[in-house]
């Protein structure tokens, strides 16, 4: 692959033009994609032309660049990701049935939860996770999940940080994490009061593959003050995690090897 005369590949250009489009920036004109791309602007007026004659990318109403369809065919042809979103997703519409706000589920990424699946209401309270948009693992409930059950390795190395507060709630003491981690280890679910958006609360469980190992993380986010009882929010979960692992044990291996 040709590279250019900054020493970057043509791969290396094209992920960066991708990777400039995410939950907050869903749209780009092309001086904004080009300067989140970190490209010349001759670079990035070549690189999109020939993007939007693959279907990577188009244009919306107001002449704005999006992700093309081509780029979602591609994503959902071999992902995953994707497979475990399809099987836990009439597990997940139980659980959304009867919160009635948001539910979502996620996988661990790095030092993020990546959102693989969410299903919301026009009526269910704000927040900011969005279907492929990405939270911080110590500030998520899903992500508490994820990482508790994560060799140790993986815990100490993210314990080491950066932790940052997304509110004043969230909690950013190495120590005090290690003990909500160990507790979530033992009774297997997360609780988190205002840790990514004031008003909210976040209540996750873990889901395990057919080998006993956890995937993804099952959650629901609600109104702190207005929402069904715990226990029965806890028993919806935990109901549909055990679902998606028997599916899983069905096909006889995990979706995510």
């Amino acid at each position: 692959m040709a590279n250019s005369q900054s020493g970057d590949s043509m791969i290396d250009r094209l992920v960066r033009v991708l990777g400039s489009f995410d939950p907050d920036h869903q749209s780009l004109s092309t001086e904004e994609l080009s300067e989140r791309a970190a490209l010349p602007k001759s670079t990035a007026y070549r690189l999109i032309n020939d993007m939007m004659r693959h279907n990577l990318l188009q244009r919306d109403p107001n002449g704005r660049l999006r992700i093309g369809v081509g780029m979602w065919e591609l994503s959902n042809r071999a992902s995953d990701a994707v497979d475990l979103a399809t099987l836990a997703r009439p597990h997940m519409m139980a659980v959304h049935d009867f919160v009635g706000e948001n539910t979502q589920l996620g996988i661990l990424r790095e030092r993020e939860v990546l959102i693989i699946e969410r299903m919301s209401k026009p009526t269910a309270v704000v927040h900011r996770s969005k279907t492929a948009g990405r939270l911080p693992a110590h500030a998520s409930s899903c992500g508490l999940v994820l990482l508790a059950h994560a060799p140790k390795h993986v815990r100490e190395a993210y314990l080491r940080g950066p932790l940052a507060a997304i509110t004043e709630k969230t909690t950013t003491d190495p120590a005090v994490l290690r003990k909500i981690l160990a507790t979530i280890r033992t009774y297997h679910y997360a609780e988190l009061v205002g840790h990514i958006d004031d008003g909210t609360t976040g209540i996750a469980v873990p889901v395990f593959d057919g080998t006993g190992l956890t995937i993804a993380g099952l959650g629901v986010v609600v109104d702190s003050e207005h929402h069904v009882g715990g226990p029965a929010i806890m028993q919806a979960l935990r109901t549909a995690s055990a679902g998606i692992t028997k599916d899983l044990e069905a096909q006889g291996k995990s979706v995510m090897d």
